[in-house]
């Protein structure tokens, strides 16, 4: 017999009830300031062990037909991709009317970009040799900007969206196609030569860091919590 399928309220977005849990989103976003600045201070630093083993392993292991592919991954985690992904996804919630979602897909997304220009400038981090790199790059290394985009603007588009899907195998696949994109586009970066290890670190936790704080924020401003009612012990419920 089929299940009956609730439509969710417009402003519905997946990891409501979690935002509302404010020891543990706290809990989480002290971790990543932690994690964001221990690795901002390796990089200012300089290029770590794990750096260099991370890419000399992925050089000595390169072929082909597995560039072919890395390649294929980080042009789809690239701005262009992500842009038009954000803006299809803005236009389909703007032409239902539906504007806080739109509008917290589309704010969340460029919040990224801003994230990437500010933090690249601010650390001013190198790439890793030229020798060593596949495609071409000319911008600064940290953080990975692919890898925050695209952990940012899947991410939040797999939020706003994966409510409203009516198959629970087409939930459970965008949730994975989520999960393993951003992750993909990270370690392509890394396999192409044009990031250290750190700089793909940094965009994902970064960038989970921005969608955490854009959901919750949107959380409690529109979507709060509904309060319960209750009646005093010495007093009876009017009756009509």
């Amino acid at each position: 017999m089929p299940t009956a399928y609730r439509q969710p309220p417009p402003t519905e977005v997946a990891l409501t009830s979690f935002c509302r849990r404010t020891p543990i989103v706290a809990a989480l976003i002290a971790i990543a300031a932690v994690l964001i600045t221990a690795l901002t201070w390796q990089v200012t630093s300089g290029v770590s062990a794990m750096d260099t083993a991370v890419l000399d392993w992925m050089i000595a292991h390169r072929g082909e037909a597995l560039t072919d592919v890395a390649t294929v991954i980080t042009d789809l985690g690239g701005t262009l991709s992500m842009t038009i992904l954000a803006v299809v996804t803005v236009g389909w919630f703007a032409l239902r009317r539906n504007l806080p979602v739109a509008a917290l897909v589309a704010l969340t997304s460029l919040g990224a970009g801003v994230l990437v220009w500010v933090i690249k400038r601010l650390v001013g981090r190198h790439r890793p040799p030229e020798a060593s790199r596949l495609v071409f790059e000319p911008s600064l290394s940290y953080p990975s900007g692919h890898t925050l985009g695209s952990t940012v603007v899947v991410g939040i588009v797999a939020i706003a969206v994966i409510p409203r899907l009516r198959r629970h195998w087409a939930r459970v696949s965008a949730t994975v196609f989520a999960v393993v994109s951003p992750v993909a586009v990270g370690l392509s970066r890394i396999y192409l030569g044009v990031h250290w290890t750190t700089d793909v670190l940094a965009g994902w936790i970064i960038g989970l860091l921005w969608l955490v704080l854009c959901v919750t924020a949107f959380t409690r401003v529109l979507c709060p919590q509904p309060t319960a009612i209750t009646t005093l012990p010495n007093e009876a419920p009017e009756r009509r």
